[in-house]
């Protein structure tokens, strides 16, 4: 993966923003990271940069599945509507361990899906495998 300037971490649990975006600079260095509470204001937030290209360059997506007012399975859906948004990898991060969200979820789009780890520390080994990994990562 190409150097990273940007994350959107979508995660409406405020530990879970903070232990990604940790994991995140260990593994990505200097990025700058935003973060959403729900598929609203995430889709909010990327709807605003549309119009820029260069807003847009160099960007990730991270989203659950399981947020409020709008899911992740709609931002995903959402982004795959939007030509401007179409290199922009979306990597899920979730608690399901569904199959079928898993399917789903690729199927929308992402590049990777992933549950949520009971060990803090293995938010570094996720990332690790998104920016490291060959071919598009599965579940952990």
């Amino acid at each position: 993966m190409a150097a990273l300037a940007w994350t959107l971490v979508v995660e409406d649990a405020p530990d879970h923003q903070r232990l990604i975006s940790a994991a995140l600079t260990e593994v990505a260095g200097d990025v700058l990271v935003h973060e959403a509470l729900d598929g609203a204001h995430a889709i909010s937030w990327l709807r605003k940069r549309l119009g820029d290209p260069e807003a847009l360059r160099g960007g990730m997506v991270i989203v659950d599945l399981g947020l409020p007012r709008i899911s992740g399975f709609q931002v995903l859906e959402w982004m795959r509507e939007m030509p401007q948004l179409s290199r922009i990898p979306a990597v899920v991060l979730t608690a399901s361990k569904d199959a079928i969200d898993e399917e789903h979820a690729l199927a929308l789009g992402a590049k990777g899906y992933f549950q949520k780890p009971k060990d803090p520390r293995e938010y570094v080994s996720i990332f690790q495998k998104v920016f490291h990994g060959a071919g598009q990562p599965s579940a952990a």
